[in-house]
């Protein structure tokens, strides 16, 4: 697998593919024991399209629905931990999105319109009306074309450090590539991302990303390097988001680049590679904070930033994430 951008890193894939696991057209897939997942969650295959099945976790609870939608390169066992802050209130579902996990990969419909369309086969399927969508990275696009084209399914919207990225700087910022050992167990590869782009996810996630050797060696990924690909090329082309026309309230919650902040690999780089970084490092910066200005325009109440938290903002910083969207899905505080 090629080594991707800085925008393939930061905008929600697994850490492990941004920094590229070898090509496994080849391989057998044997899980690790460390794979078994215990979540008490319910998984259903729903289909949307003609040969097209999504992985849906249902996580249980009761009362409106929530739905979780997740970065590019994720699976809905990315939230594995992070629905049970809900599940007091709401029926909480997580949907794989077409090419990721378990989910089939067909060749095409990887566009934001035909995503939104499968998220509302799902709402369909499962007999729910309204919901609430709550999306990472990459799922910005489609919580606003869930917005703009099927105002009355959705309630509110919840963007996790989900920017528009229209407009994105093109440079590619390089994180070091991992070595041999980094790919020797999924343990090592997580100690890796959690030290080169400070995330570790929920083990699930990671082995429904992944394929490994009887040896519990990582020897590449479910998904093939063209499907997200298609994704990221087709989300820099539309225009920014008029966020006027999209009537139902929603809430930001952004992890905004400074410039003395980098990133967490930025330690890691070797100086003639720390120079090229600061050299282009200014154009992301500037354009983070014009997208998180554009949401922020009428709403400001509820957008809310940690300024340099990892990417993954509802695993490292839960605590905060949870209480501003609590309070804004009206959720009533413990007494």
């Amino acid at each position: 697998m090629k080594r991707q951008s800085l925008q393939l890193a930061l905008f929600g894939t697994l850490a492990l593919l941004a920094f590229g696991a070898p090509s496994a057209a080849w391989a057998t897939d044997h899980k690790p024991a460390v794979c078994e997942d215990h979540t008490p969650h319910k998984v259903r295959f729903v289909k949307v399209a003609p040969g097209v099945q999504l992985e849906v976790l249902d996580f249980g609870g009761s009362g409106d629905a929530m739905v979780l939608l997740t970065g590019i390169g994720d699976n809905a066992h990315v939230y594995d931990d992070f629905a049970y802050q809900f599940t007091d209130f709401f029926r909480v579902i997580g949907i794989t999105r077409r090419g990721f996990g378990a989910s089939d990969q067909p060749p095409g419909g990887y566009d934001v319109r035909t995503r939104a369309r499968d998220d509302i086969a799902v709402l369909d399927e499962f007999g729910i009306d309204k919901a609430v969508f709550v999306g990472h990275s990459i799922a910005g696009s489609e919580l606003s074309q869930l917005g703009l084209a099927y105002p009355h399914r959705v309630d509110k919207l919840v963007y996790l450090d989900a920017l528009d990225r229209a407009e994105a700087p093109r440079e590619e910022l390089l994180p070091p590539p991992l070595t041999d050992d980094d790919f020797s167990s999924l343990r090592a590869s997580q100690a890796a991302g959690a030290r080169l782009v400070g995330n570790r996810e929920p083990n699930a996630a990671d082995c429904n990303a992944l394929l490994f050797d009887r040896s519990g060696r990582i020897v590449g990924s479910v998904t093939p390097d063209e499907i997200p690909a298609k994704i990221r090329a087709e989300a820099g082309k539309p225009p920014p988001t008029n966020w006027r026309k999209i009537r139902a309230p929603r809430l930001g919650i952004f992890a905004p680049f400074t410039r003395e902040g980098r990133q967490a690999y930025y330690w890691y780089l070797s100086p003639a590679k720390q120079a090229e970084f600061d050299a282009a490092w200014g154009p992301w910066v500037a354009w983070e904070r014009k997208a998180i200005g554009r949401f922020a325009e009428g709403n400001t109440a509820n957008t809310f930033q940690l300024p340099d938290a990892p990417h993954y903002v509802y695993i490292n910083n839960e605590a905060e994430v949870v209480r501003w969207m609590r309070e804004f899905l009206g959720i009533p505080p413990r007494s």
